[in-house]
């Protein structure tokens, strides 16, 4: 560490000068051992502060960092509120005395009866890294200073509360294992019908949650990464943001405020969650990428392999609601259940620019492809699917209970939510590319598209339906008296195995279709590289050129699209200007 008078000597300056010019603050180091520390020590290594209440009374300053003893558990809370780092000197959690090169060796806090493990309100540039969280239920919390207090338990809890003008964040989280985070203690809680609300009404538990209370335009969250942890048994959402959403004019098509920025999620293993894995609620131009997704909606208890009522048991492997220029790729979304929902990646209402690329969803109840009402410009491409939409309505042999809403393998609709238990007038999508991606079913396809759609494209794509298909007989994916109300549908140059594979009824024509088996290296295997097609002849650069819709300019206003034309594979291989079918070069059959 340097210190004041190091510095007076390089620079050979009055100590005044310094004082008024540098912009360096002395930062200080505190430790803290639970089992041989003291919180009458000094907090150095070698006499530590024992407890995270005495870290809590610390007035933190940029620079500082705290290091909690690896392999030593501390009850309670770890409060970060109203604390800022800087840019160059951020404010640092971290462990000692471990082996971190074997990525295992973390300090415990268990945050039982606590709001949050980890609780940062208000705050800027926070490093945290290499803790171990767990919250299995105790006493009851709420967060109180807001309009109606809700009741929650998180792992780490990041907010603003207030309407302040200012950003708050750049906050790293790193090396987490977040895991047991319920509200309620086993056997207190049985969901019953919760499941087939919503969101769920009950109090449950966050794995990580970030949210800005406030509704003022210049009040922000932003900044935010997530890397290398993992998250597991959850009561409902794995990772959550949300943000007030006022509107801020009223039109057919509301423009919402987003009140969290720039969020990157990488390399986090998220399973045997109760509820999503991923959602974002009020985000803007965020990148979520090489994350593993598995077992979403569950009910199981990871460790004992038995039911548990606090988990809420519906839930896809990510969803987006009001949310605006997301890249979601290279990530694997995989088992997702539930009575509803529970796809892979679904888009729900009011979002824009939302792109899904080079990712698996594996066998996931819900759906592949699942953009609801009011969204615009979204895509879906070079994907691999394998066995999605597979749950039929009125299904009761599902560990909760009967299935409410069918399976889809591709599903755009005009959903925009209910106000009280009556559900909103349908708002069609509008302009969404669906393009060059690999679906692998051997059950009954479910299809359908909503009357009044304005604008989507569906081209490219291998369509591998062994059993065919099926289009949803309600109203809304009809014709009207037998007449196509539908704008811009382009269904083209897809590939199915018979020409049958497609129904002949809705909205959706379907042109040009190419027919023929792509031979794929492995049918129903469960990776990526099993559905590689080695049909060189039907497939190698048989695709068409995918132009913007009218009154649309492609995918440009995602910050990280690329635009329409993709220069890779799933897999990596180079393009080479060339358009195939499907999400993978063609290989030649050995």
């Amino acid at each position: 560490m340097m210190y004041l008078k190091d510095w007076r000597k390089m620079v050979k300056l009055p100590l005044l000068s310094i004082l008024i010019f540098s912009p360096v603050v002395l930062a200080q180091d505190y430790y803290v051992a639970s089992h041989f520390g003291s919180d009458e020590n000094k907090g150095t290594e070698a006499k530590p502060f024992a407890s995270l209440s005495k870290i809590n009374t610390l007035a933190l300053k940029p620079g500082d960092n705290i290091f909690l003893k690896a392999g030593d558990k501390f009850n309670g809370s770890l409060r970060l509120l109203n604390k800022s780092g800087s840019a160059l000197q951020p404010i640092t959690i971290s462990t000692f005395g471990g082996k971190l090169e074997d990525n295992n060796q973390r300090a415990y806090i268990n945050a039982a009866g606590e709001l949050a493990g980890i609780e940062i309100k208000n705050s800027r540039y926070i490093n945290v890294s290499n803790i171990d969280i767990e919250a299995d239920g105790g006493k009851p919390q709420q967060i109180t200073d807001r309009k109606a207090a809700q009741a929650i338990r998180v792992g780490v809890l990041i907010y603003i509360d207030k309407k302040y003008n200012q950003t708050y964040g750049h906050i790293s989280l790193d090396n987490l294992k977040i895991h047991d985070i319920f509200h309620y203690s086993f056997g207190d809680i049985d969901r019953a019908g919760d499941v087939n609300t919503q969101n769920g009404t009950q109090a449950y538990g966050y794995g990580i949650h970030l949210f800005n209370r406030s509704s003022g335009a210049n009040t922000l969250l932003t900044d935010i990464s997530i890397t290398n942890s993992e998250i597991y048994d959850i009561a409902h959402t794995g990772i959550k943001a949300t943000a007030n959403n006022p509107r801020i004019q009223s039109t057919p098509y509301p423009i919402l405020k987003k009140l969290i920025k720039n969020i990157t999620l990488e390399n986090n293993l998220l399973h045997d969650i109760g509820g999503p894995g991923i959602m974002f609620g009020g985000v803007d131009g965020s990148l979520v990428s090489h994350n593993k997704i598995d077992r979403t909606g569950s009910s199981l208890d990871f460790d004992t392999g038995k039911y548990d009522a606090r988990k809420w048991g519906r839930g896809s492997g990510m969803w987006t609601w009001n949310t605006n220029d997301v890249l979601v790729e290279y990530n694997e979304f995989k088992n997702a259940v539930g009575p509803a929902d529970s796809a892979g990646f679904h888009i729900d209402f009011h979002c824009s620019n939302i792109i899904i690329q080079y990712n698996l969803s594996l066998n996931n109840e819900g759906a592949f492809i699942e953009i609801l009402g009011n969204n615009r410009n979204n895509s879906y491409r070079y994907n691999v699917s394998i066995n999605d939409g597979y749950r039929v309505k009125g299904d009761k042999n599902r560990a909760y209970g009967k299935a409410t809403h069918d399976g889809k393998t591709l599903w755009l609709s005009g959903f925009v939510g209910m106000k009280g238990r009556k559900v909103n007038p349908n708002i069609a999508p509008v302009n969404n590319y669906i393009y060059n991606n690999t679906v692998y079913v051997d059950h009954v396809a479910q299809l359908a598209v909503h009357q009044e759609t304005n604008g989507a494209v569906i081209a490219n794509n291998i369509f591998y339906f062994k059993q065919g298909s099926y289009y949803l007989p309600q109203k809304r994916y009809q014709l009207v008296k037998g007449k196509n109300p539908s704008k811009n549908l382009i269904m083209t140059n897809n590939l199915f195995l018979t020409a049958k594979d497609w129904p002949e009824v809705g909205v959706m024509k379907n042109n040009a279709a190419i027919i023929g088996d792509p031979l794929f290296v492995e049918n129903g295997g469960d990776t990526i590289a099993d559905y590689r097609p080695t049909n060189n002849a039907l497939i190698a650069n048989k695709g068409v050129l995918v132009l913007p819709l009218p009154n649309s300019n492609g995918l440009q206003g995602n910050s990280r699209s690329g635009g329409l034309t993709v220069t890779k594979d799933i897999l990596g291989n180079k393009l080479n200007g060339k358009v195939h079918l499907g999400a993978i070069v063609p290989k030649a059959k050995e």
